[in-house]
């Protein structure tokens, strides 16, 4: 399996950035398709996916995902806004 962008090869030709949105936007494709399937969304469980991108493209995907139940490992802490959100850092919740 391997990701094409304008009939190139991700990997090859990508930044990390350009591979990581492409998987995940794949990913996000297939939670629709499970939701239209089952009626419901599943949980996404996504790990580090923001550490190769520009602060544009991190807004623009956190966007996307807030009507989801999302779960994000990562970092850095900065780019998520706490409403309506739980992070756990160094063992303690933060609401």
């Amino acid at each position: 399996f391997f990701v094409v962008i304008n009939k190139k090869s991700a990997r090859m030709y990508g930044s990390q950035g350009q591979q990581r949105s492409a998987v995940l936007a794949l990913k996000l494709a297939e939670g629709e398709l499970s939701a239209k399937l089952t009626g419901e969304y599943p949980v996404f469980l996504l790990d580090d996916i923001l550490s190769e991108l520009d602060k544009d493209r991190k807004e623009y995907i956190l966007s996307r995902i807030t009507d989801r139940q999302v779960i994000i490992t990562g970092c850095e802490s900065e780019i998520f806004d706490t409403d309506g959100k739980i992070f756990v850092r160094d063992g303690k919740i933060y609401r």
